[in-house]
């Protein structure tokens, strides 16, 4: 039960819907003269989404994941990569370069690196 209005929560039903969230996201990326009204709101939510108990921080922990994921698709690293699949579809990258060799590379380094950082 959320203490602040008095109803049950529902685990299926999140803080924030994704169509909301992409909205408001486009909303503040897209330097609308409102932008900063429509952060200062989403910050409210998230906020009010922490002060409702676990489920209330569940709730939140997915709706900023789900922000993490809306606004990479905005970013230049999700622009590199969409163009680097489009070449390797129409055959135009050496087999080095290759996205999922790439990526594989990258993770492989990345885990090596997490493993040595965690044995310290």
């Amino acid at each position: 039960m959320n203490a602040a209005d008095g109803k049950p929560y529902d685990e299926d039903d999140p803080l924030i819907d994704r169509k909301t969230l992409a909205r408001q996201i486009e909303h503040i990326l897209g330097g609308e003269p409102d932008a900063p009204d429509v952060l200062a709101s989403l910050f409210v939510e998230l906020r009010q989404g922490l002060e409702g108990g676990l489920l209330g921080i569940n709730q939140t922990h997915a709706a900023l994941a789900l922000a993490v994921e809306v606004a990479y698709l905005r970013s230049r690293a999700h622009s590199s990569a969409l163009s680097l699949y489009r070449l390797s579809q129409e055959g135009q990258l050496r087999v080095e370069d290759e996205p999922l060799r790439l990526l594989d590379a990258a993770l492989a380094r990345t885990t090596a690196r997490a493993s040595k950082t965690m044995i310290k």
